[in-house]
């Protein structure tokens, strides 16, 4: 019997909360009545409506919601769904690092192998758990922005209804409890369960006298019913493949032709044979990277790239950065705080009582490790976080030159570039732009930190917002000119 979760949080719609608990309990027994008299009534799930604490949950307008048990007690389960939150006064979705503990859980719950759902705003908290990373996943329009600019390494689809991307499924708009609630059903149960749970639940069409009942009035996605079968069986192939795997042959373990797998992984994903290979390929890295100690090397072999030279470019293209940034990057969102000296070299020169030091720091400060592929920042401070509006799980794992956006024609990056490739001192100004696109003055000290035997460690980065230092010297440079002018 599958178990399906549904997670309750303070300030979620109380509509959506109840409403998710009454359509799957309403759908277990309807599913449970049509079974034919020679098969077992078994349940085919139940449901576990469940909190942080194990205490009631309260809605924005104050209605109480109990709850079966606390999220720690869910020690195993087949799907986990978010309802929708109420939006803040500003009208956008409530800041999820609060619920940094619930996306812990949810990311755990996902590696053990349950499909883990949000709807509407709900999503942003699968957006804060890191499960949207590199995933395909839609939300409200209204909100369609916000999501990308919270998160920045999603792929949001603008104006689709629902989407499943690798167990993580997303829907668009504050009653799309409904879509999700049926879409678990059918992922778990089957189409015939969802069928009848749709028929029963939201729109039972009268049958004719002497007839059976009359055809489904709801269909929960739109999608082509055989495409979602036709993908699991593509993934699992993958997956469960020991070694690198051609087109060719995964057209052979699906008992099809090359050219009948490409037009219905194109139909089914909008990808080529390929692309969707090395996206299953990627994701299993991924995973790796996150749960083991395995050399960048080896792990390529592992998840069944032929050479660690494809495997990183294909790294690169879906997870935007290099596996070795990203193994800090998820280390350190795992950990849910900012001492990140902790990860590498803490003996040899940065302890970690720094962070404390750096963020008393009135400027931003940074750490970029040399050892890794493209030296990214594996630390930032809260300064840094403030000047650039960026989160800190949107810096860790990126080159520095983010900033620079596609500003990169600069007269100091060249010596920038020169300074740090002699592990040399410097400072220059450069122009940067912020999370919401706004332009600032960088006066950027990057300063190289040894050890004692002369081995670099780290570049210490420190960023000094002079945009009115800028601003106000090129009005002098305006005024005197005008000046000039007038003399002449």
């Amino acid at each position: 019997m599958k178990k399906i979760v549904i997670a309750g949080l303070n300030e979620c719609l109380g509509s959506a909360f109840s409403g998710l608990t009454d359509i799957l309990t309403l759908a277990r027994r309807a599913v449970v009545r049509a079974a034919a008299p020679a098969e077992s009534a078994e349940d085919p799930f139940y449901v576990v409506a469940a909190s942080a604490d194990g205490e009631s949950i309260r809605d924005r307008a104050g209605a109480s919601f109990p709850v079966a048990a606390s999220f720690e007690a869910i020690a195993a389960c087949d799907a986990i769904i978010v309802p929708s939150f109420w939006p803040g006064e500003d009208g956008k979705p409530p800041d999820m690092s609060r619920f940094g503990a619930t996306a812990a859980w949810l990311r755990r719950h996902h590696v053990r192998g349950a499909l883990i759902a949000g709807c509407g705003t709900g999503v942003f908290l699968l957006g804060e758990a890191g499960l949207l990373d590199g995933r395909r996943c839609t939300t409200s329009w209204r909100h369609h922005e916000e999501l990308k600019q919270r998160y920045a390494r999603i792929d949001a689809a603008w104006g689709a209804r629902l989407i499943e991307d690798r167990r993580v499924v997303t829907a668009a708009g504050p009653l799309s409890w409904i879509d999700v609630a049926l879409h678990v059903i059918r992922e778990l149960c089957g189409v015939d369960a969802a069928r009848i749970a749709a028929e029963f639940t939201l729109g039972e069409a009268a049958p004719f006298k002497g007839a059976q009942l009359g055809p489904t009035v709801y269909n929960t996605t739109g999608l082509n019913e055989g495409a979602g079968a036709f993908l699991s069986d593509a993934e699992r192939i993958v997956r469960q493949s020991n070694s690198s795997m051609s087109a060719q042959e995964l057209a052979r373990a699906l008992s099809t032709s090359e050219r009948t797998l490409h037009r219905r992984l194109k139909l089914a994903s909008g990808e080529s044979p390929k692309t969707f290979i090395d996206r299953i390929r990627v994701e299993t890295a991924r995973m790796l990277l996150e749960t083991s100690a395995k050399p960048v090397k080896e792990l390529a072999s592992s998840a069944g790239f032929a050479d660690e030279a494809s495997f990183r470019r294909a790294f690169r293209r879906f997870a935007g950065m290099a596996p070795s940034a990203y193994r800090v990057w998820a280390r350190a969102r795992s950990q849910n705080k900012g001492q990140l000296f902790a990860l590498r070299k803490e003996a040899e020169i940065i302890p970690k009582m720094l962070t404390t030091i750096f963020d008393a720091c009135v400027n931003g400060v940074t750490l970029a490790d040399p050892d890794l592929e493209d030296s990214p920042i594996i630390y930032a401070n809260r300064p840094f976080m403030r000047i650039t509006g960026y989160e800190l799980d949107e810096i860790i794992g990126r080159n520095c030159r983010f900033l620079q956006g596609d500003d990169r024609d600069q007269e100091g990056r060249p010596r920038l570039r020169e300074a740090i490739r002699n592990r040399e001192q410097i400072e220059v100004t450069l122009r940067n732009y912020r999370k919401d696109g706004a332009l600032f003055h960088n006066k950027l000290n990057i300063t190289p930190l040894f050890d004692a035997d002369g081995r670099l460690l780290y570049f210490l980065g420190v960023q000094y917002d002079v945009s009115d230092q800028v601003q106000a010297e090129l009005e002098i440079g305006d005024l005197k000119a005008k000046l000039m002018s007038l003399t002449d």
